[in-house]
């Protein structure tokens, strides 16, 4: 293999390149301040709490020849130009690539695709690069079509090097611009660095300039690392280590995904240099070491205790079948109407495989079980459960969607809470269930450990979000693995990894028939469904044994959130509406927030979008909208002959919220 040292033109290493960008950039800001431009701080900084712990990515810049201290001292992501020398890494870290940067003056990248092609050769699939570092500082107000470039330069990478991410640093000292400008980075990237350097020379500290930041990406949907400043130079002055303690907490309480260290060396000052501030660092890191935080790795986070097990759900996959998936190593499950477990079932590795970690994944499949009964159950020697299959009567269910783990989203713990409350016979999620790909594969394990609040006695029955297949850093085998989608049936233009089948399905409950629709893969994917759906709709409506026919997926069919009502989908379920009187209720996530409608061609369409993850803003109105509120909430649905009682119940509060309410408490209600 020839070598594939991403600097050989001879142009400035990486570090180098950074450091002068850096310097311009923070000069800059000093100008624009001295000129009188507004300097954005909204006060009312978070409180100075000690740092929870860090996050999985801990990234330092311009480590240099020292790698190995920065790497005694906990972090794990050191700048490379090269795949030798991220092969060269101390152990237990891994590199990130600087591929050359973007031109704010011409508006172009220095690196030309071509060129970024054939260095990218040798280093794609090597397990030492975590990513490609392919801006630092970019201006979308002098080139507008900077994060297009961006997007389509990410897109370049990922389809050579489909396990790195790609990264970027937003300017986070431009005052107002930075904050209008995050909007225009999202998904530009897989991640972006936020750089709000609050600690300025004769100064104290703006934090209240770095909370205004993080609102700010929040609400823009950025996925970011954030960026605390252990530095000196021009304005900026180092902090004391009680001050690099307030940033560490800052961001310890945002959405981050990692965090970046400024710097190791800037500008002829060493972090090395003082002591006390590098030992608050150094013991921040090491708290993910005692949380048990992994080293960054796509494929792997932890594997089970010997002889326990974890991640415990089941699905309903008929009226007389379940089908239960778990991870670790027990082998076997015993079941039956007491206690005394008349039957056992050998599991077996599901397919696909799921990689989120080394598992051992296991499924079995309980066939010949009595409709609307309960069972008991242990797996392997664990304890006696109780698990029932779909209900014949009156039963309650739940929903939610996109939702994460408690440990990225803290309202995702506080609706799995909700939910084990709520007593329901299963839940539907309706897509973007774990955000595996924004917030790292640990996530994936962590919703699936969440929400055995409820999943050992209530079936998890899910539809697929965009989360799950549409960004290179997960993909449907983490979730086609871990259930088995009743009735299933395979999606035109389904992505090849995960592929082929259950991309949809659908199950009677009582006096319901439940049909889930799939992602939009291509043009022809909702079609297909159109058709197949319409014979089960036609169906139930000749069944006296079903009253309501509902359906639920991922996208909105209309909504007034973030993501807008899909057209074509409106058009096949109204349709729907109009032809199959049954035809009541549709379900739906992707815009982060609770939204209910009037009946349009006679069904009502819920958005369940908010169980865990960040609210996003609102984007119109549209009069047929009933009640929508901004706040943490999920569905809790009581179904009987006669009706469906629809309540949407309050979550934990966050900083984004549009609407009070207690949690716990009705949010909205209605009966269809």
């Amino acid at each position: 293999m020839g070598a594939t040292r991403l600097q050989s033109d001879g142009r400035a290493e990486p570090g180098q390149r950074r450091r002068r960008a850096r310097r311009a950039a923070l000069a800059g800001v000093v100008l624009a301040a001295a000129a009188g431009a507004v300097w954005v701080s909204t006060g009312g900084a978070r409180p100075a709490a000690s740092p929870s712990r860090a996050p999985a990515y801990r990234y330092i810049v311009d480590s240099g020849s020292d790698q190995a201290a920065a790497a005694k001292h906990g972090w794990n992501l050191l700048d490379v130009s090269s795949k030798e020398e991220a092969d060269a890494l101390p152990r237990g870290t891994r590199g990130l690539v600087w591929v050359g940067d973007y031109d704010n003056s011409t508006c172009r990248w220095e690196v030309s695709d071509a060129e970024l092609r054939q260095r990218l050769a040798g280093a794609a699939g090597d397990p030492r690069i975590a990513g490609f570092y392919v801006s630092d500082e970019p201006d979308p107000y002098a080139c507008p079509r900077a994060p297009a470039q961006h997007r389509a330069r990410s897109a370049l990478i990922h389809s050579l090097a489909p396990k790195a991410f790609t990264f970027m640093v937003v300017d986070s000292n431009s005052g107002a611009q930075t904050l209008s400008q995050m909007r225009l980075w999202a998904h530009a990237t897989t991640f972006a660095g936020l750089d709000p350097y609050p600690c300025r020379v004769g100064k104290p500290c703006d934090y209240g300039w770095i909370d205004a930041v993080i609102r700010a990406a929040d609400r823009a949907g950025l996925r970011y690392f954030g960026v605390v400043q252990a530095f000196t130079g021009e304005a900026w002055r180092w902090p004391t280590p009680a001050e690099e303690r307030h940033m560490l907490a800052q961001w310890s309480a945002s959405r981050q995904a990692g965090y970046m260290t400024f710097a190791w060396r800037w500008g002829g000052h060493d972090l090395a240099s003082r002591p006390a501030l590098l030992a608050v660092l150094d013991r921040f890191n090491r708290t993910a070491a005692r949380a048990g935080q992994p080293a960054p790795s796509r494929s792997a986070s932890h594997a089970s205790p010997a002889g326990a097990v974890d991640e415990v759900h089941y699905t309903y996959i008929s009226s007389t079948s379940v089908v239960f998936d778990w991870r670790g190593s027990a082998a076997a499950i015993r079941y039956g109407r007491t206690r005394r477990y008349a039957k056992t079932v050998t599991a077996h590795a599901p397919s696909p495989l799921p990689f989120s970690s080394r598992g051992p994944f296991r499924e079995a499949r309980l066939t010949g079980l009595a409709p609307g009964a309960t069972y008991h159950y242990a797996i392997g020697g664990g304890p006696d459960r109780i698990f029932s299959t779909a209900p014949t009567g009156d039963f309650r269910f739940d929903v939610e969607g996109d939702i994460g783990a408690a440990a990225d989203f803290s309202p995702a713990g506080v609706t799995q809470r909700q939910i084990a409350a709520d007593r329901p016979r299963f839940v539907l999620g309706v897509g973007d269930l774990t955000y595996g790909n924004a917030e790292g594969q640990p996530s994936v394990d962590r919703h699936f450990d969440d929400v055995m609040a409820w999943s050992r006695t209530a079936a998890y029955m899910p539809a697929w979000g965009n989360h799950e297949w549409d960004e290179p850093t997960d993909d449907l085998r983490n979730y086609k693995g871990r259930f088995a989608i009743p009735h299933p049936s395979a999606s035109p233009g389904a992505p090849s990894r995960g592929c082929c089948g259950e991309d949809w399905g659908w199950f009677d409950a009582g006096s319901v028939r439940f049909i889930s629709y799939p992602e939009p893969y291509a043009d022809a994917t909702w079609r297909a469904w159109q058709a197949k759906a319409a014979k089960l709709m036609a169906a139930a409506e000749r069944d006296p044994r079903i009253r309501f026919i509902v359906t639920f997926g991922h996208r909105p069919a209309y909504s007034t959130g973030y993501h807008h009502g899909e057209e074509q989908l409106a058009s096949i379920l109204d349709a729907f509406g109009d032809r199959y009187p049954k035809y009541v209720l549709n379900l739906n996530g992707h815009s982060h927030d609770y939204e209910r409608f009037r009946p349009i061609h006679h069904v009502v369409h819920i958005t369940a979008g908010s169980a865990g993850s960040l609210e996003t803003p609102w984007q119109g109105a549209d009069s047929r909208s009933a009640f929508r509120a901004m706040h943490t909430a999920h569905l809790r649905i009581d179904v009987t002959r006669a009706a469906l009682h629809v309540v949407a119940i309050c979550g934990a509060a966050t900083g984004d919220d549009d609407t009070t309410c207690a949690p716990g408490s009705v949010l909205d209600s209605t009966t269809i």
